[in-house]
């Protein structure tokens, strides 16, 4: 009998992106022997070893060995060679270090965390408008009941509100976040809804109030299904690493300075402040330069053009 290494164990069964109930059922091993074992359970039993080193591709020997994972080893999903093409923007980028140095957090883990995040956010978003939704149909119902007792009036005239209703129920059932589904012919007075706005939109909406509830961590301006989404977060831990220059802490919150491209020895938040944000100032000076001159360049290169 061996010890598995459990800081392994976990890496490549990240790696694959299983869960300890996939690893369980790829390997028949028991999950509560896995749980057990990447808790820091004492020795295994050979034949266990050899049933999870084959689930995961690797010789028994790797699960075992004594070497720790360290900060460079390849133990973080986000290490892997991405198969999306897509990349986060630099201010993003920039954001998912300043959110690590807050909550103490790998930036791997918030970006393995954002799908479960938006998945949530795109829920309760819908489910505070059927919530809205049913508040207008009782409305509407409640009105229509009282208009039909006072019969000296003339008839009421209703249909709008119920073109809003159907509307507004047909775009939640088809899991339509932004608010895209409604056609011109939806209402009788036309069609109410700006595809390019980016503040008014149902999900901007809900995102903006949940924003203005956790205080001055982040902002919260828009978001729409045809460009990034607007926001900041973390404006506290990106003066504190510049010794509270607003300048130098803008050009870290819109991405114009790349944190990742930070030397190590600066990259602890504790100490050499002054020496970080001299970097950060030579940085920023170096992109304005280079974007001075190779604007200056499609000038002088159109002034040459016959």
């Amino acid at each position: 009998m061996e010890q598995i290494n459990l800081f392994i164990l976990k890496s490549l069964r990240h790696q694959k992106g299983w869960s300890q109930d996939r690893l369980a059922e790829m390997s028949g091993v028991n999950k509560q022997t896995i749980s057990r074992i990447e808790r820091g359970g004492k020795d295994t039993r050979d034949h266990t070893i050899r049933q999870l080193a084959q689930a995961l591709g690797v010789i028994p020997a790797e699960l075992t060995r004594k070497t720790l994972p360290s900060e460079d080893s390849q133990t973080e999903p986000a290490r892997r060679r991405p198969k999306s093409r897509f990349r986060v923007s630099d201010t993003a980028g920039n954001y998912l270090y300043l959110i690590s140095e807050r909550y103490f957090i790998k930036p791997w883990q918030v970006l393995e965390l954002a799908p479960l995040l938006f998945c949530w956010a795109a829920e309760m978003s819908l489910c505070e408008r059927r919530t809205k939704i049913k508040k207008l149909e009782d409305a509407y119902s409640t009105a229509r009941a009282v208009e039909r007792e006072m019969r000296h009036l003339p008839p009421s005239n209703l249909i709008y509100s119920e073109e809003k209703i159907t509307a507004e129920t047909r775009s939640i059932e088809a899991n339509d976040i932004f608010g895209m589904c409604f056609g011109d012919d939806d209402f009788s007075d036309g069609s109410l809804h700006n595809q390019g706005d980016d503040e008014d939109n149902p999900f901007a909406v809900f995102l903006a109030r949940l924003t203005a509830e956790i205080g001055d961590v982040a902002t919260f301006e828009g978001f729409s299904p045809i460009d990034y989404p607007i926001f900041e977060v973390c404006r506290k831990e990106a003066l504190d690493m510049v010794g509270g220059d607003e300048i130098l802490a803008e050009r870290i919150l819109s991405g114009i300075v790349d944190l990742y491209e930070m030397p190590k020895e600066l990259q602890d938040f504790a100490g050499k402040t002054e020496d970080r944000a001299s970097w950060v100032q030579a940085q920023a000076d170096a992109l304005i330069k280079e974007q001075l001159e190779a604007i200056e360049r499609r000038k002088k290169a159109k002034e040459t053009t016959p």
